[in-house]
This record gives C-alpha cells, structure tokens and sequence, in this order.
C-alpha cells in the first residue's frame, strides 16, 4: 500500500503515508524523506516538510544531517529547530557561526534551540558575555527561558547581563507611575502606530491575535480594554499578576535533557502536544523526565525594558488604535 500511497498527488495525503510509514521504521520511507531533504531541486516546503517528518521519527544519524543543513536557506529553520532534540556536540558551535547570515525567523528559532539545554546555553551566555552576540537579540521571554533550565550558575549569569528577571512589587509599582507620566495624551497622539505595529510584531504576534491577526499562545486583546492606558501598563509590566487556567504555563524537561516552556494545548494517555514562543511539540509521555505548572505568565516581564521612550510611546498608542495601520516601508 505504501508505494501506492507515496504516488498520490495529494501532498496531504502522502505526507501522511510518509508518517506512519515511519512509525513502522519503514527504511524505504526515512532513505525517501533524507533524499527529499537533500535535493536542492525540490522546493523548500517539501524539503522543510522532509526534515520535520524525520525529526518526528529520530532515525539514528539524523543530527548530522541537520548540522550539514543548518546553512542551506530552504532547510534551514526546520534543521534549527530539529537539533533541539538532539544533543550534538556541534550544535552551538556551528549555531552561533551561523547566527549573522541567518534570517530574522530562523536567528529565533537558533536562540530558542541554545536556550533548551545548559551545556548550550552556557556557550549562548559566553557569546552574549564577550559582546560576540548583541545582547539586544535575547527577549525578555529568552531571559526566563535560560532560567528555567534550573542551573544556579546559568541564572546567576542571566541576571549579570539582564538584572532580575521578576521585579518586586514596589519596583513595578513605581515603572508604572513613571510610564504613567511619560504617556500622556498629547505624547501618544505624536505616536508613530506604524512604527507601534513593527514592535507589535516582534514582541508580542507571536503569542497573541489583533485584528484578526496573530498566535494563540496567549488571549486575543482585539476585544480586551486597550485604550485604558492602566490596563495595559498594568498587563505589560505585571503579566503574572493575574493568570487564566486556559493559559497556565508548564516546564518540561525531556528525558534526553531537553528543557521546554511553554502552553500544553493537546494531551492523551501517549503524548502531550506543547506549544512554546516559536513552534509546536508533541512529547511522548515516556520521554518526559519533569513537567512542573508555572506561576509566571507565558508573557514575561521585562518587554518594555529594551525599549526607548519613542518606542515605548509607539507600541502603546498602536496597542491602543482602533483601526489596523500598514507596516512601514
């Protein structure tokens, strides 16, 4: 049946074929999917969808294969994203080689994939500790994301670059009299809600919809009290203040090491399917050595703190629009 399925022109369906020929470790269908994600004949969606399918499956030698395809552009963020589950000795040598040739989209993927394991978030921290790496590239989510690798070092280090990653309630309090002050209607009206929706989509689309737009990591705010400027400062700069069950956090740590934040959407008695800040995990349920509830929001703090006032003033007054503006030029 497979070959016959496998010739069908319904990529569905033969992507399909493809997968559970895989799970009965079919050698004819991993041989299939490793030419596929070789050929640079092919298009990058079929090549993509190649190296995703054999990461799904793990068949042995495939981290090396990943390495070799870290730099082909068409590969690139599936083979990124990949070598997370494996614990190469090259990774975050070759990752962070590459990171400057790499395409916005992908640099995440490589930030997201050092930040999984210690051993490699070490080398990221040494990189971002030399100024090898600009550390305007780690997100306020990255910075928690390395402390919830649990290392006492690692955090230390955290901290030394980024300061405290979960502020007091004194120090909150204060940042948001102070924004209260600086975001004054007639400063907002100044705004620049082009300039607010190109931050909008790096801070925030990931996680959340706007005007119909968006991840779903996090709540849909079209609806929610955005021109209440205290809402949203309050919402900003203390996400954990207030937590929905529908978007309670867990960390997981993988039996191979691998260390995981992110929304579980999706669970049954074999698997638990996860969805972190750049892609979405199913975890069988025997390589999961620790899964712990968080108390801290999926959103962390800290997203106002690498921005200028003028940004700030931007984000803002988008957040607050009620009409979608275009991305500037």
């Amino acid at each position: 049946a497979y070959p016959r399925l496998l010739a069908h022109r319904d990529t569905q369906l033969t992507d399909a074929a493809i997968r559970l020929a895989l799970i009965f470790n079919d050698p004819v269908a991993t041989r299939t999917l490793r030419r596929q994600a070789q050929d640079t004949s092919l298009d990058a969606s079929t090549r993509s969808r190649a190296v995703n399918a054999l990461v799904a499956a793990k068949p042995d030698g495939l981290d090396a294969l990943l390495i070799a395809l870290v730099d082909d552009p068409a590969t690139q963020q599936a083979a990124v994203r990949g070598l997370a589950e494996f614990q190469h000795p090259q990774t975050a040598k070759i990752l962070l080689r590459e990171f400057p040739r790499m395409g916005v989209a992908a640099r995440q993927d490589a930030l997201q994939t050092l930040a999984s394991r210690r051993v490699w978030a070490g080398d990221l921290i040494s990189a971002l500790e030399k100024e090898t790496l600009a550390d305007a590239q780690i997100s306020a989510y990255l910075a928690r994301q390395l402390q919830s690798l649990g290392d006492e070092k690692l955090t230390q280090r955290v901290r030394r670059l980024f300061g405290n990653v979960r502020a007091t309630s004194q120090q909150r309090a204060k940042l948001i009299a102070a924004y209260q002050r600086e975001l004054t209607a007639a400063k907002l009206q100044q705004a620049d809600l082009s300039r607010g929706r190109a931050l909008y989509q790096k801070q925030c689309a990931n996680c959340h919809r706007l005007f119909g737009a968006g991840g779903t990591i996090g709540p849909d705010i079209t609806g929610s009290q955005r021109t209440n400027l205290d809402y949203l400062l309050e919402n900003l700069l203390d996400p954990s203040a207030a937590v929905s069950k529908d978007y309670v956090v867990e960390v997981i740590e993988t039996t191979g090491g691998r260390v995981l934040t992110g929304l579980p959407v999706a669970e049954t008695d074999a698997a638990l399917t996860i969805t972190t800040i750049n892609e979405q995990v199913v975890l069988p349920k025997a390589e999961i050595a620790s899964r712990v509830k968080s108390q801290l929001s999926m959103m962390p703090e800290g997203l106002l703190k690498q921005l200028t006032n003028t940004q700030v003033r931007d984000l803002i007054a988008y957040l607050q629009s009620q009409r979608q503006v275009p991305l500037p030029e």
